[in-house]
């Protein structure tokens, strides 16, 4: 499995840009699971209200293909939004699964 850690900031924090960034993060990750093959990804917010997020895919190269996929325009409409409610996404990290301890 590859994984891969992002930090998010927005362009103007606020309760609502927050609410609109959450949906939108939502629907870009339903349809890559669904679309290009990822396993999910679960969000975090840090005390100082950053999100963060880790991305799951099978394999680096499931992850490589899913910049080749022809986006269909209801994704290509959640990225025009995210690209209005955000910077540009921060890798963090970036690897392959060694150890599994989650149990599930």
């Amino acid at each position: 499995m590859y994984c891969i850690v992002y930090r998010f900031t927005l362009s103007q924090p606020s309760a609502d840009t927050s609410a609109r960034f959450i949906k939108t993060w939502s629907g870009i990750t339903d349809y890559l699971k669904r679309e290009c093959g990822a396993l999910g990804s679960r969000l975090h917010q840090d005390d100082a209200g950053v999100f963060f997020a880790y991305a799951q895919w099978p394999s680096l190269a499931v992850f490589e293909a899913s910049a080749e996929h022809d986006p269909k325009l209801d994704f290509v409409e959640m990225r025009l939004d995210w690209a209005d409610l955000c910077e540009p996404s921060e890798v963090i990290f970036a690897g392959e699964l060694l150890a599994d301890l989650a149990g599930g």
